[in-house]
């Protein structure tokens, strides 16, 4: 072997790649499934996790530099909840309230453990939608889920017993005001795929006496180019103070170059682009 080419192993998946070739790229240029949003190191959405050590890195920030074992699972802290509530928001969606030791406030994300059978649980990454010191509330998107996943989240019963898996080392709450998001003016444009959170994302900002000036949910296919969504972005800035204007995406197929084509002729700063996955 090249001593130059280096091995990454992702979940037992082992590809070659060049020394200081980018982490991210590398993974992608060779077919292998893993989660990027806008590819800037800001949405986290290509956080992995160093084997043995459970350290994270961000893959689209980091140069491969040494022979790796990596993995997609954060280290998570178990922790034993109860199903409080089960609220059916439509077809597709329900919320789960669940009761435990916890502070999550929206947009932290949490890992389920879903039991099927004495031997058998299914897991699933979600969002937290509650506010912090309310019971944890997550939303269950049946798209998600195979068939057989879903029948059961809609068998859950008051009391039932569910393992939530919470990122060690990571603050709860911390979402929103971290992105400075509070007491400013702000537009939360979403995939299609999270057109659900819509309310969620009312209702927090509300609380942090944010003025939401816009909620836009994107075509299918997440085209930003949509003459919509131009239109509706044109509109917004003649109205607001665009030097405090403070944009969400809440999706992960778009990245920081493709917003950067749409915002620079509208005076917008990448800055005042905030990415939530």
């Amino acid at each position: 072997m090249n001593a130059q080419t280096l091995t990454i192993d992702l979940d037992g998946t082992v590809i070659e790649a060049k020394m200081g070739d980018n982490l991210l790229s590398s993974l992608l240029d060779n077919k292998v499934d893993v989660r990027f949003g806008c590819r800037a190191g800001a949405c986290g959405a290509c956080r992995l996790y160093e084997c043995g050590t459970g350290d994270s890195l961000l893959s689209c920030q980091t140069s491969v530099s040494d022979n790796v074992s990596l993995t997609k699972k954060a280290p998570l802290a178990s922790l034993d909840f109860s199903v409080l509530s089960k609220d059916r928001l439509d077809d597709s969606n329900i919320a789960l309230t669940l009761l435990g030791p916890s502070d999550d406030s929206f947009g932290d994300r949490v890992v389920l453990r879903f039991p099927l059978s004495d031997n058998d649980e299914y897991v699933l990454e979600c969002m937290a939608v509650n506010n912090a010191g309310e019971p944890l509330t997550v939303v269950i998107q049946k798209k998600w889920l195979p068939d057989y996943v879903w029948l059961s989240m809609m068998a859950q019963e008051s009391n039932s017993s569910i393992q939530v898996g919470c990122e060690l080392g990571v603050r709860k709450g911390r979402l929103l005001p971290e992105l400075g998001l509070d007491n400013v003016p702000v537009v939360v444009v979403s995939s299609t795929a999270n057109a659900i959170f819509e309310g969620y994302w009312k209702n927090a900002l509300e609380r942090l006496s944010s003025s939401l000036l816009a909620y836009y949910c994107l075509p299918e296919g997440g085209e930003l180019h949509d003459p919509k969504v131009l239109s509706c972005l044109e509109s917004i800035v003649k109205r607001a103070n665009t030097m405090s204007l403070q944009i969400v995406y809440h999706g992960q197929n778009l990245s920081e170059k493709d917003w950067e084509k749409v915002l620079r002729p509208l005076r917008i700063r990448t800055s005042q682009l905030h990415f939530v996955r």
